[in-house]
């Protein structure tokens, strides 16, 4: 997910979710409270496609030569065999050109992850959590490029 962000690659970034084809389950995003009060209905019926609408709108938001940075500067995970659920704290940096959304966000996400059929690991669940009252979250990021 992390180098998928860095190079804007959508291909990649897709890789990281769960789809009911492959792995028995679909992606569940739950945004932070602000930003579902904020996005309202971006949210309700949130997919892996929506994931792929939010990184498109997000990436032709940022012009040639800036950058994309996501740092986890806390990672704790838990695997249990087939599954595991790993709780992050990020930062991450959008040098986009939309004025009135945030460049830089931060909070914590909690990830919760199984095995595909081809064995790999992806995100089924990701609960997005807001540590500051102050911040913007990814939640905010993804509302906002995800309308």
């Amino acid at each position: 997910m992390k180098n998928a962000i860095l190079d804007l690659n959508t291909v990649n970034y897709l890789k990281s979710f769960a789809d009911s084809s492959s792995a028995g389950r679909s992606l569940r995003f739950d945004p932070t409270t602000q930003a579902s009060s904020r996005y309202g209905g971006v949210f309700l019926n949130w997919t892996k496609q929506s994931e792929q609408q939010y990184f498109e709108n997000m990436k032709s938001k940022v012009p040639s030569g800036r950058t994309v940075s996501l740092e986890f500067l806390s990672l704790v995970g838990s695997p249990q065999g087939d599954s595991s659920q790993y709780n992050a704290t990020y930062q991450l940096t959008v040098l986009h050109t939309q004025p009135n959304i945030a460049n830089q966000v931060r909070g914590q996400s909690q990830f919760f992850l199984i095995t595909d059929r081809s064995r790999n690991w992806v995100i089924w669940r990701w609960v997005d959590v807001q540590q500051s009252a102050n911040d913007s979250t990814w939640s905010d990021i993804k509302g906002a490029f995800g309308q």
